[in-house]
Formats: C-alpha cells, sequence, structure tokens
C-alpha cells in the first residue's frame, strides 16, 4: 500500500470550509493542514481517509496527525447519577460509580464497560444527580436556527463555534423548571449571551426569555419582556481568571428564581417579581458578542426540582445598586477534609465507604452505619495515599468522549468498531471507537501547543 507524503496531497490548496458547512469529521496535520472527510480505517501506526478532494481513499501515517474529530453521540443512560473520577495526569472519565476501596475505584461506562482505576492515581471522585434529559449535544446544526443573513457559527469538535457576533438558537421546548448547563470556552475577554424561555428564535433579542449576558468575573440578567433588571453580580471570579468553565443555570417560572453556577459553584441567585408563565416561549439562544473565538458544547438541558440547595458567598458588589462594601474579599471555600465526604445540600459527613449495591451507599460513620441515595452525595472521601502519575507511553493518544470525558491511553490494537489501549491508570480496556468525538496523537510533540493555537481549538 502507498502511503502519500503530506507535500504531495496538499499541493493544491484546500477549498476552505464555509461558516455555513457542517463539518463532522476532520483531519488535522502537523503541518497546519485540515482535511475533511470520513475515515475508512484505523490501525495503531496509520488511518485510511476518504475526502469528497480525494479520488480515492488516501493512507496516513499517524505520525503527520495532530488529531482526528468524529461524529460521536452519547447513548441515553438509566441512571440517578454521574460520578467524575479526576486522574493525576489530568484525565477526567465520568459514569456510574460501582464499588470503592483503598486500592480500586469502579465505574460502569457507556463506552468501555467496567472500568477499575488504580487508587494512586486518582485525586478525587465528584458526584452529580443525573436528572431526565430534555436535551444533550450538539451533534450538528440540524435544528438549530442563526440570527442574521449569513450563519455565523459552525460546528466541529462536538461543538458550536464563532469567531464573529451572532445568535444559535433552537426551541428545547423548556419546562416550567428547567436546568441548561453547557461547556463554554474563549479567547480574550468573554463576552457572551445566554437567552432562554424565548420565542423568537430568529433574533438576538427576541421580546420575551431571560437575557443573561456573561463578562469577565460579572454576570447580568434581565427579563426581556418587562425590560426589567434583575440584577448585576461581581461574583464569577473564574470566568475573569480562565478561558473556559462549566456554566449551569437553574430557572423557575413558578417561583421567579433563577440561579447561575460556574464550575459547580453556585454564584447568585436572582429573583423575578414579576415572572409568568404566560407568552413565555420555550427556546435558548447562544449569543457570541464580539469577534473572538467562543466554543459551546456538552449542552445538556433537563428539568430541575426548584430546590436551592446552595446559597452563593457573601460579596462586595450586589446586585443593581452594586455599592461596595467594606467587608474583604470571601476566602475560597474549603474542601472537605480527609475522611469527610460532601452531600448535596453542602452539610459534610466523616466515614467511609463501606459497599454500592443499587445505587445506594452504605457508609460507615464513628456512630453507625448510614444508607443514601447516591445522588445524595457530591464528594467521595478516599483513603489518603501518596498520589503517583502514570507513566508515559510510546504511542499514547488522548480520546475525547461527548460526555466531556478524556482519558490518555497507549494505542495498542484496533477492532472492528474498537480500540485496545493499555494504562497504568487502569490497566488494558477496549473502547467503542462511534464514542469517541476526538482522538488526539503525537501528544508529547513539544511544537504541539505552538501548532493548536495557531489553528484554534
Amino acid at each position: 500500500m502507498k502511503f502519500f507524503p503530506l507535500s504531495v496531497v496538499f499541493a493544491a490548496t484546500l477549498a476552505i470550509t464555509s461558516a455555513a458547512d457542517e463539518v463532522k469529521s476532520n483531519l488535522r496535520f502537523s503541518n497546519g493542514d485540515r482535511l475533511s472527510g470520513s475515515m475508512d480505517s484505523l490501525t495503531t501506526d496509520r488511518l485510511l481517509w476518504n475526502s469528497p478532494i480525494l479520488e480515492k481513499p488516501v493512507p496516513f501515517f499517524l505520525d503527520h496527525v495532530i488529531d482526528l474529530t468524529l461524529n460521536a453521540s452519547q447513548p441515553d443512560i438509566a441512571s440517578s447519577h454521574e460520578a467524575s473520577v479526576t486522574l493525576t495526569n489530568g484525565d477526567l472519565i465520568r459514569g456510574q460509580l460501582v464499588s470503592v476501596n483503598g486500592d480500586i475505584v469502579e465505574l460502569d461506562t457507556w463506552f468501555a464497560g467496567r472500568m477499575r482505576f488504580n487508587r494512586l492515581m486518582i485525586t478525587d471522585i465528584k458526584i452529580a444527580e443525573r436528572p431526565h434529559f430534555i436535551y444533550r449535544g450538539p451533534t450538528g446544526l440540524d435544528g438549530w436556527k442563526q440570527s442574521g443573513d449569513k450563519p455565523t457559527w459552525t460546528y466541529q469538535n462536538s461543538g458550536f463555534h464563532s469567531i464573529v457576533a451572532g445568535s444559535i438558537a433552537r426551541d428545547l421546548d423548556l419546562p416550567d423548571e428547567c436546568s441548561i448547563a453547557f461547556d463554554a470556552a474563549w479567547k480574550g475577554s468573554l463576552q457572551f449571551t445566554l437567552v432562554f424561555f424565548s420565542d423568537d428564535l430568529s433574533s438576538d433579542r427576541p421580546g420575551t426569555g431571560y437575557y443573561m449576558n456573561f463578562q469577565p468575573r460579572s454576570i447580568f440578567l434581565r427579563n426581556l419582556k418587562t425590560q426589567k433588571q434583575l440584577g448585576n453580580t461581581q461574583n464569577a471570579q473564574a470566568l475573569q481568571e480562565n478561558e473556559k468553565g462549566r456554566i449551569e443555570v437553574r430557572a423557575s417560572l413558578k417561583t421567579g428564581k433563577i440561579c447561575v453556577f460556574v464550575d459547580g459553584r453556585i454564584i447568585e441567585v436572582f429573583t423575578d417579581p414579576d415572572v409568568t408563565r404566560i407568552g413565555m416561549g420555550r427556546g435558548v439562544h447562544f449569543i457570541n458578542q464580539n469577534t473572538l473565538p467562543l466554543q459551546i458544547s456538552r449542552i445538556e438541558v433537563g428539568s430541575w426540582d426548584g430546590e436551592i440547595e446552595q446559597l452563593p458567598d457573601p460579596q462586595r458588589f450586589r446586585q443593581l445598586g452594586m455599592e461596595q462594601q467594606d467587608d474583604p474579599e470571601p476566602a475560597p471555600k474549603e474542601k472537605p477534609k480527609s475522611g469527610r465526604m460532601e452531600l448535596r445540600n453542602g452539610d459534610t459527613l466523616p466515614g467511609e465507604v463501606l459497599s454500592i449495591i443499587d445505587g445506594t451507599v452504605t457508609l460507615k460513620t464513628p456512630f453507625r452505619e448510614v444508607k443514601l441515595p447516591i445522588e445524595r452525595l457530591r464528594s467521595v472521601a478516599l483513603k489518603s495515599v501518596d498520589l503517583e502519575r502514570c507513566k508515559r507511553e510510546g504511542g499514547d493518544v488522548r480520546g475525547w468522549l461527548p460526555d466531556g470525558s478524556s482519558l490518555v491511553f497507549r494505542l495498542d490494537g484496533t477492532g472492528e468498531g474498537t480500540l485496545t489501549g493499555y494504562s497504568q491508570n487502569f490497566g488494558t480496556a477496549v473502547f467503542k471507537l462511534a464514542a469517541f468525538s476526538r482522538l488526539e496523537f503525537n501528544i508529547y510533540d513539544p511544537d504541539r501547543e505552538d501548532i493548536l493555537k495557531a489553528n484554534g481549538w
């Protein structure tokens, strides 16, 4: 089989994908070139790629490839909780917690079945309640409407991307009490707006709904129907310090309460005194308000029970008056001490996990055994150990999944729709190839970061 050098394949200038095109699979090469198409096959050192600009499928050596994006989607999972396991090498894996002991943590995953993780390489475990999702995605541009005459959003890497101002919106049939969560990533200064309960998907300023604007450190809220300003908080420090974050908005048309979270931390609880469900739409807009890159991914929309279990920390600036207080900045909230688990309502409980059966966790506390639904926990206490980091292996790749999970493994083999990989973190696992939205190669190349910065995400 003949393997084409990049200079031959890219002798002619590739056609630039327009903003209206939907790129589902894409190859990115070490020289900065991109090639859209579809993958015919993959081995441990090469892939066979099919593209409309190629006469026939062409093989490429993986040592020339930066990453490969694929059209992946996550199946529905019947579970009341989701556990997020963070590893010492930065990997994050999501699944359902099966067992915890001093040596091993077991997760049931949708992409590789049951996985056993080495306790020495786990930094923490977080637990989140898993609501019934109305929408999870995106998986493409279908069903979404963009404002203006010219599309300003594209779809790639399981997310929406924009480098110019404009709105992308969809009717998600929001319930009266809902949760809207998503990952946002940006370059430079954040200038982004979320509109929810909208009745006009074609406009970035619909006549009904709530207009929540995000800027470095601050979040502003307005009722578009009454044009009443509902508040401005300066407590979103993470939006100023980082260029990415997990944002969640919980809103109720019954009580008028609107809560906003950044990276799991409650930032503010707004109240609309004129709340009404009459005439409210059910759409959601994501609006880029400047010409800097913005990415929206891992959108999850579900119901909310209306319960406010946390309150935001005291702030120096609050609501519309924004009168400066003399109180110093609040100290960051301390993590639960070793041997204590945090509950969903913010309380902590000392103890250790004895068993996990059918979604119920049994805890051994200094007083007695306690049984709780696992979704009542926010974190799991792990035995104190000297942490280790897994060894880097030749042939390591990094896989990304639509649920936001990422993991590094040595690519040992490929099968019919599967990848076999090894890591000291979890041993050998067989992954579903269709589960990956992105595969990164040559991840330890010292020039890799410069290539990625030059080409965006």
